[in-house]
């Protein structure tokens, strides 16, 4: 058998197969002994069907099973010959096969490109500083203070203000349609807190308990129900009461009062640093999501259709799931930008795998097991339990977590990382 491929494009290659007319004999004549043995043809009896009969009757049939084996065998010949990787269905029109002939045939496949380089030495990344800042403490302090306040209701009652928990209960009209999933009948909310909807605390300032309003709400472009995104809205809202916040001050009594600390210093001190981890992590993920956007924007790369689609497939039914889970519809802004979300994702896929190629980035046992361990660790778990969890589709799984943060720090060491206030939006 033999196999010849010429490029038609990165993405696509086209395969000329020859099969000899001595392998093609072969397997006809085994086609039509298997037939002949079970072969059921009115005058004789089954097995005993002379063999130019069974042609006769089962040739058409035979033939075109036989060109079909020749084509799969041909082309995985071809696959693993000239190191293809097909992503998709071949483009091909089998032709009739001949006695005394060579069988050829001609395909179309659409291959995963085969990059030789990959540029490194110019990604660029912008991310911002993982510093925190006092004030950031100080926030998180606060709220820590909130949740250990005690509530009353002002006496004499007044008009709510700023610092006051309100209950509210309201109905919401969206675009002039009333949503019933919006409705509450009873919530507390703190006035001047920043997580309420721009216009809600204005609102809500000024209102006795008994009080009725209608209040005008756009709701912000980046809200995350893409429902809701940018559309205006009408909450009728009804204070049923104020109470206001009595906040214990913030000092080595209210540290011990938490349970493991002694004073306000040790407090502060544990405070920064869960603070400090926390952006340390929303820095890696940053950093990870501008170096995907650095190697593809420094690597032009074709990308296959059949790929991308996959891959779209893929984002919709995640989005279903989520949808499911969030208990809402599928809207139409669920689909903005889809295309260029997957071929995004498509390329790095790509390109991540030219680079674990290229660099020589592999995972072996000790990798895995050295990756067991610091789970181990971290989670207080014992390393012989975690072994015998993550065995088969699991230790795939953690193999690709661990390919996949070799790569990134391979990625880290080569790029220029420059640290902004302004990093620019998180790509998909």
């Amino acid at each position: 058998m033999h196999s010849e491929v010429s490029e038609i494009s990165p993405i696509q290659v086209e395969v000329k197969v020859q099969v000899p007319w001595e392998r093609i004999r072969k397997d006809l004549d085994l086609s039509f002994s298997r037939v002949a043995k079970t072969a059921k043809i009115k005058g004789f009896r089954p097995g005993k069907v002379p063999r130019d009969v069974v042609r006769k009757v089962y040739g058409a049939q035979v033939r075109a099973e036989v060109a079909s084996n020749l084509i799969e065998a041909g082309l995985m010949h071809a696959v693993e010959t000239h190191d293809l990787h097909i992503v998709a269905q071949p483009e091909i029109s089998p032709p009739p096969l001949f006695d005394e002939v060579d069988y050829e045939f001609t395909a179309k496949l659409e291959v995963r490109p085969k990059l030789e380089s990959v540029e490194l030495g110019k990604l660029v990344a912008k991310v911002r500083p993982s510093a925190v800042e006092e004030g950031a403490v100080d926030a998180e302090l606060g709220r820590m203070q909130k949740q250990q306040a005690d509530l009353r209701e002002p006496d004499p009652m007044r008009p709510a203000q700023d610092g006051d928990r309100l209950t509210i209960a309201y109905t919401v009209a969206v675009d002039g349609e009333e949503k019933a999933e919006l409705e509450a009948d009873e919530r507390e909310v703190d006035l001047g807190d920043e997580e309420l909807l721009e216009g809600f605390a204005t609102g809500l300032r000024g209102m006795s308990p008994g009080d009725e309003k209608d209040l005008e709400i756009t709701f912000p472009e980046d809200h995350p129900n893409p429902d809701l995104k940018g559309k205006n809205a009408v909450f009728h809202v009804k204070l049923s009461a104020i109470r206001e916040l009595l906040l214990p001050e913030l000092d080595d009594e209210f540290a011990k009062d938490l349970g493991t600390f002694e004073t306000m210093d040790e407090l502060r001190a544990d405070v920064r640093k869960k603070l400090e981890d926390l952006a340390t992590r929303r820095r890696e993920a940053e950093l990870k999501d501008k170096l995907i956007d650095a190697l593809i924007e420094t690597n032009d790369v074709m990308v296959p259709p059949s790929l991308v689609q996959e891959e779209k497939r893929q984002m919709l039914y995640q989005m279903m799931q989520f949808a499911q889970m969030m208990g809402r519809q599928i809207s139409p802004s669920d689909f903005d930008d889809l295309d260029n979300r997957a071929t995004r994702r498509v390329k790095a896929g790509i390109l991540l795998g030219a680079v674990a190629r290229l660099e020589k980035v592999e995972v072996d046992d000790a990798a895995i097991d050295a990756k067991l361990a610091e789970m181990a660790e971290s989670s207080g778990k014992n390393l012989a339990k975690l072994r015998v969890e993550y065995q088969g589709e699991r230790r795939d799984q953690l193999h690709s977590q661990v390919l996949e943060e070799k790569l990134f720090a391979l990625l880290r060491d080569r790029a220029t990382i420059e640290e902004t206030e302004e990093a620019g939006e998180k790509s998909e």
